[in-house]
């Protein structure tokens, strides 16, 4: 019974985030970016390749195309000239912004839309043990951060 209940509630938490991110204007790797940085502050991009998971040269890539697009810039490492630290800008943080309130706009009808008094209850004692279940993963994975979310996981 809990492998097809896992399979099913992430076959639903996949599309769901799909779904709610087809309002976003930038792309789930840079908004996945951008939110590290917002959360952790200024990191090097050895950094987040290591929280996103992925190489060096990837990230390399990412975080050149949101330099380029005025929402991160890098500046000096306080502790090593050899690395270069990135942040947010004003207008990176901006972007974010943007981006969660869109999102939290397109939630907010389609539940005010297509969902009962009965179903919004049910909706948020879900939600309740839906966070004691993200807090359980957490916890039996050491508390490491792991990617931010997309729609291929």
């Amino acid at each position: 019974m809990s492998a097809k209940l896992a399979r099913r509630l992430r076959a639903s938490v996949g599309g769901f985030v799909r779904s709610a991110r087809s309002a976003d204007r930038m792309s789930p790797v840079m908004a996945g970016v951008l939110d590290l940085l917002h959360r952790h502050g200024p990191m090097t991009t050895a950094d987040l390749a290591a929280l996103r998971k992925v190489r060096h040269q990837t990230m390399s890539t990412t975080v050149a195309d949101l330099v380029e697009s005025g929402l991160v810039e890098t500046g000096p490492h306080p502790d090593d000239r050899r690395k270069k630290l990135n942040s947010l800008t004003e207008a990176g943080r901006e972007a974010l912004a943007r981006d969660a309130e869109q999102r939290e706009a397109v939630l907010a009808r389609a539940i005010s839309e297509s969902l009962s008094k009965e179903d919004v209850e049910a909706l948020t004692n879900g939600l309740a043990v839906l966070e004691r279940l993200t807090a359980a993963l957490d916890e039996r994975s050491g508390g490491t951060e792991g990617p931010f979310v997309t729609g291929d996981w």
